[in-house]
This record gives structure tokens, sequence and C-alpha cells, in this order.
């Protein structure tokens, strides 16, 4: 948005001095101030006056040149044009409308014809499918029936099992039915009967006994492999940040480190010589980058190296901070780092020149949180519990994901002790 857009949204003409843009700004904060409009989310209209006021005064105190704007007045037609078309025809106008209504009518036809077209396609597709559905049931049927002869009361009967029984055995009924007597309780007999298990039977036993040793092999080597992921995931290699290609191109030149053992080669490529191998935790120097290769200079030796196996900075900041590995990409502006549920408000405005983390320490025991800022850019927390809080601000360059803190220029200092948060807005302003 423009300096002038700026003018406009604080309804100030171009001239008007630092009194009447305060003046302005303060009738305008208390008409779209968000505590003045709680059915209405005014929050963003207010950032975009409070920037607007600040353009405003910084182009005032330091005698912008303004006196030659104008806005840009769009051309209107005349009214007193005479009318593009002076003369019209009846005739013309009624043959055009009988050619309307005959192609009017033409598409009312066509929609009914394929209407019926569609109707008689989808009867034809649902009498087609009902026969197929009735054959293929009455298939399945017939061979229900087939199979369904050679079973009884007894089991699984073939010829060659009727051919095997004895001569005097009692025939049995169409049904197949034993008689009452079979079920009634007897001594048992003396002699040993030999029983015969259906075939079918010994089948699906021996079937749940296959199934049940696979199920429970595939139950073990599935527990083996969880157990083996979750070691993985919970070693100190699995959670380190992957390399980003192409993060951070500035601060390669000059002292880096080695993450682990890195070969020395004579080209950006794999395939050329190596010269040497050089151990982890190992400050070289570093001149230019050139994709995912590094040129760098080791005991006098200048080479190429992988970027992802070199960190920032020097192995002793590394190892002092605990700040080993990739540094991962940059929070969001705004980003919440921690837990942080409430109502309170607190309204930033950043005008520092460099990235910055806000840290919300508590007097009450409650879980500190921060809040990540980028250079410049005001920010809204709506989410503050309430409390009593002590503001801490960090700034400095390059944030590291694995420490939660910036590897260079990293300074802290106390912004605001003891300050109360309540159902009142509070209002900071960062400067250098």
């Amino acid at each position: 948005m423009s300096l002038i857009d700026d003018y406009r949204l604080l309804e100030i003409p171009t001239h008007a001095s630092a009194h009447e843009a305060k003046t302005a700004f303060r009738r305008l904060a208390r008409l779209y101030h968000p505590d003045k409009n709680p059915g209405i989310d005014t929050t963003e209209h207010f950032q975009r006056l409070q920037a607007a006021y600040q353009n405003v005064l910084d182009a005032i105190k330091t005698n912008t040149p303004n006196t030659n704007w104008k806005p840009y007045q769009f051309t209107q037609a005349s009214a007193t044009h005479a009318p593009r078309y002076a003369h019209y025809s009846s005739s013309s106008d009624k043959e055009q409308a009988a050619f309307i209504k005959e192609r009017q009518q033409a598409y009312e036809e066509m929609k009914r014809n394929s209407a019926q077209q569609e109707k008689t396609r989808n009867e034809a597709i649902k009498n087609a499918r009902n026969t197929f559905n009735e054959k293929r049931v009455k298939a399945l049927y017939e061979e229900a029936f087939k199979a369904s002869k050679g079973f009884s009361s007894k089991g699984f009967h073939s010829e060659e099992h009727k051919e095997r029984q004895p001569e005097d055995a009692a025939p049995f009924t169409q049904f197949d039915i034993p008689p009452y007597d079979n079920f009634v309780d007897e001594p048992a007999p003396s002699a040993h009967y030999s029983v015969k298990k259906p075939i079918r039977l010994h089948a699906a036993k021996a079937a749940f006994r296959t199934v049940t040793y696979l199920a429970c092999f595939a139950a073990g080597i599935y527990a083996t492999l969880y157990w083996q992921d979750s070691a993985q995931s919970n070693s100190p290699e699995s959670h380190t940040t992957p390399y980003i290609s192409g993060l951070y191109p500035q601060y390669r030149s000059g002292i880096n480190y080695t993450l682990v053992n890195t070969k020395l080669f004579a080209e950006p490529d794999t395939n050329t010589k190596q010269l040497i191998s050089i151990p982890a935790l190992v400050d070289l120097q570093g001149i230019k980058e050139q994709g995912d290769w590094l040129t760098v200079r080791y005991q006098g030796i200048s080479g190429w190296v992988q970027a992802q196996d070199i960190g920032f900075g020097s192995a002793q900041n590394a190892l002092e901070t605990g700040c080993i590995g990739q540094p991962g990409i940059a929070p969001r502006h705004g980003q919440l780092m921690g837990s942080a549920t409430g109502h309170s408000r607190l309204r930033i405005l950043n005008q520092l020149q460099q990235t910055s983390i806000l840290q919300f320490q508590s007097y009450d025991g409650l879980p500190p949180f921060s809040i990540y800022l980028r250079a410049g850019q005001a920010y809204a927390a709506n989410f503050i519990p309430r409390g009593r809080y002590r503001l801490v601000l960090e700034t400095g360059s390059l944030y590291h994901q694995a420490c939660n803190q910036f590897l260079f220029n990293d300074t802290n200092q106390v912004v605001l002790n003891d300050v109360e948060f309540a159902s009142t807005e509070q209002s900071l302003t960062l400067r250098n």
C-alpha cells in the first residue's frame, strides 16, 4: 500500500500536518478499537490504521514531497452525445422474435427426445440386470441342492460309504433322522464301537489349526517390526532436522563445521577423486556454495564437500549451545511455541530490524510460552492466559529448531517485569 493510500485511510489531505494526522488517528482509533466493537473483528483494520499513522508521521518528519499528488480521475462519456442507433425497423424485430421462438421450440423438442431415450436405456439396463441376477441365483440354488444330497444328520455319506454299512442296519427315512431311542440314556455297551467322524469336520479342524498358527506367526513378526520401528523412532538420530537445499546461503561463507565424517572431493561429484576424509565436529573454512555442494578449505587443502554434512557456525559454539545439526525452516510470523489458551490480548508494534522471540515467563506457575516475530511486522496476540508475567525479548539471527534459539548474535533482555494480563488489552512497542 502506497503513502497516498495511508493518507486516504486516515481521511486527511496530503498536505496535513502532524497534529492533524494525530487527531485523525485518535478519532479513527476510538471508532475502530476492538474493545468498542465486541461483535465485529476490527483488529486487522485497527492495525492498518496504526501502520498508516506511523508511515504518515515518518513522511512528515522527513519532509517527503507530496504537493503533486492527485487522485486519478476517470474520463466519463458526455451525456449530450447522440444515441448510437437512431433508426430501427419493426419488421426485422418481428422476424427475429419468430426466429428465436422457433429455436426455443426446437430446443424443447430435443430435450423431450433425449429424456425419452434416456428412460428407454435405463429400462433396458434394468431388465438385463434382473435377468442376469435371476439366472445367477438359480444356478447357485441348483448347485447347493446337488451338494446337499450327500449330507445327512450323521455327516457326509457317499455311495462307497453306503456299501460298507452292515446289511442289518436300519434304513434311514427321507430326511435321514435317527429314531427316538437313540436319544435315550442307556448303559454303555461292553463292546467297543469305532466312531467314524465326517470327512468335512476333519478338514475344517485342520484348516482352523493352520490359520491359527499362521496368525500367531504373523502377529509375532508384526510385533518384532513394531518394536524395532519404535526403538528407531526413540533414538536421538531419528529426531534430527532434515537437510533443506538452499537454506541460509549467506551463512555458508565463513566458519562452518562437519556433522559427520565428511569426504573432501576434488570436484563436486562423488565419482571423482577423494582427497581426504575430515572427521566430525571439526571447523573448516567455507568459500562458496554451488547447489548441494560447498567449496571449503581444511588444513591448507581446498575441495568440495556435500552441504548436507556441514553445519552452520563453529563446532565449539554448537557443543556449548547444543545446536548440533541442520537448523530447519524458521517459524512463521506470530507462531506460538509452547501451549497457551486464554483470552487476554496484547498488541505488539514491532519496529525491530531483526527477528526476535518474545518469551512469557509466568509468575503463577503456568507453562512458559514464546511468540516468534519477524523483523518490522506487528502482531496481535489474543490467546494469553490470565495472570502475571515477565516478558523477555530474545533477538538474533539464524533460528535453530533443535535448541529453540538463535545461533548468531543471540541477546536477551527483559522488556516488561511483573505485568498482569486480564480483560483489559495491553500494548507493547519493540524498538532497537
